[in-house]
């Protein structure tokens, strides 16, 4: 029971990891309907920036990633402004955000060279143990992290102006503009969120137990692509509910699976996960499903 019981502990906070993740691909899609390929050059970016203050400008941890999210955050901003803005097909839009992530993650690591870099966490290789169960620091910070940020995109977007707007946005774009909401500032507004919340990705992969910063990190942004189709391409709820599942059953299919299976068979499982839900809601759990004529 012990070991039932830490592996659903650590499936529950590696999807927290990739709810996190996911949520910028939401945010963005939410308001836009485009999938943002570029994630994954946030998550990059909020790693390597997050070294460079943390270490280079010696600020402490917490001032380090704050800022390195803020300036990624603006990043993100420009990019959708000056460039995926300019593209009016969703598909154009999708390849160019995609070579966004290509071209950024060698530029970063031509900046900073090296295998692996140590970012200096606050949480380093420390463990707490609650009834025989063990769970490292860093994760036992990521949950109520990701539980908050859920509560938050709910109060986000049924309480404040600028959610309603947003989801007025999604809804018929043309709409609310008509009803003076400036999309322009919505994207905007999203965009920068997603380019946050992929830069404290980054420094959440980049932690001791992590791995460090290293070459590679944008590949991590991928692993959310089948936790926000399972939930649901614009819901955060789904994107939590769907990074869950996904981490849930990935820990119990190592623990579980014989190794004659293959090592890399936990990272097909998502798809096989998803593959099997869709069957069922082709929507995703909390999608909307479009009603065609026929």
């Amino acid at each position: 029971m012990t070991d039932i019981l830490q592996t659903l502990v650590s499936g529950v906070a590696l999807g927290c990891l990739y709810a996190v993740l996911s949520l910028g691909f939401v945010v963005v899609a939410r308001a836009s309907g485009i999938l943002n390929l570029a994630q994954g050059s946030f998550v990059v970016m909020g790693a390597y920036l997050s070294y460079a203050l943390i270490h280079q400008a010696r600020l402490p941890f917490w001032v380090g990633v704050v800022t390195a999210m803020a300036i990624v955050a603006v990043f993100a901003v420009a990019l959708e402004a000056l460039v995926v803005h300019r593209v009016t097909d969703h598909f154009v839009a999708l390849l160019v955000t995609f070579g966004v992530t290509i071209a950024i993650g060698p530029l970063i690591t031509a900046i900073w060279p090296g295998d692996s870099l140590n970012l200096g966490d606050p949480w380093a290789l420390n463990v707490i143990r609650v009834a025989g169960i063990g769970i490292t620091a860093r994760d036992a910070t990521l949950i109520p992290i990701t539980a908050l940020l859920l509560a938050a995109f709910f109060v986000f977007f049924r309480f404040t102006r600028i959610g309603l707007s947003l989801r007025a946005t999604a809804i018929d774009s043309e709409a609310a503009q008509a009803q003076g909401v400036s999309t322009r500032f919505v994207y905007g507004i999203s965009w920068g969120i997603a380019g946050a919340l992929g830069a404290f990705g980054g420094v959440v992969l980049s932690t001791t137990v992590g791995g460090g910063v290293r070459p590679g990190l944008e590949v991590y942004a991928f692993l959310a692509l089948p936790v926000i189709i399972l939930g649901g391409l614009e819901s955060p709820l789904g994107a939590v509910v769907g990074g869950l599942i996904i981490g849930v059953v990935q820990q119990f299919t190592v623990s579980l699976v014989p190794e004659n299976w293959g090592s890399g068979f936990s990272d097909v499982v998502p798809y096989l996960v998803m593959l099997a839900i869709l069957l069922i809601r082709p929507a995703g759990l909390f999608g909307t499903e479009e009603i065609r004529r026929a």
